[in-house]
């Protein structure tokens, strides 16, 4: 009883300091520390992290890596945040398994690209303008900061990043950055 209680009280714990650290990061980000960086090991570093709760929730990832990239200037840090935000939301969108695919391609502008897309229950359309907002959210837990950081963090890096959505049939974020980086 003792060690459930204690577990209980730890897990309390931890997701207060996950909403504290949130709500820190939104309104004052870290310093960035920019360099020339290929997105391709950013993306597989970020995936790396989370493969424990891909098998977990039985989502089977694909990587399909553009050649031949340019490097794009970005706080590595910070956009792994970013794909680790999107990718966590695709997990929780595919509560019954599913596809997630990450794909880096270059831009026609010169930029380069990354999609995270997944197999899960979408964004009904009343939502799509309202994601990005700072605390909105349509889950019991969490903050409804992640989409609002992610935003903040691909603005600071003349990034941009767009979403598709339908209901039942998944999301598609795509993120385009420039290669001179913007930053």
């Amino acid at each position: 009883m003792e060690k459930k209680l204690l577990n209980s009280t730890q897990e309390g714990i931890e997701k207060i300091q996950k909403i504290v650290d949130d709500m820190l990061h939104f309104a004052k980000p870290k310093a960035s520390h920019f360099k020339e960086e290929e997105i391709n090991e950013v993306v597989d570093k970020s995936l790396a992290i989370l493969q424990t709760k891909l098998k977990k929730g039985n989502i089977v990832p694909t990587f399909e890596k553009g050649q031949e990239l340019p490097k794009v200037r970005i706080d590595i840090h910070q956009i792994q945040q970013v794909f680790i935000n999107l990718m966590l939301n695709s997990i929780q969108a595919m509560e019954k398994g599913g596809m997630l695919t990450l794909r880096t391609f270059s831009e026609d502008k010169g930029g380069v690209g990354v999609e995270v897309k997944d197999t899960g229950v979408g964004i009904p359309r009343s939502h799509l303008k309202k994601i990005f907002d700072p605390f909105f959210t349509t889950k019991s837990e969490g903050t409804g900061l992640g989409l609002s950081i992610t935003l903040k963090i691909l603005e600071n890096h003349g990034a941009t990043i767009d979403v598709l959505s339908e209901e039942g049939k998944g999301s598609t974020f795509t993120i385009q950055f420039p290669v001179s980086g913007g930053a």
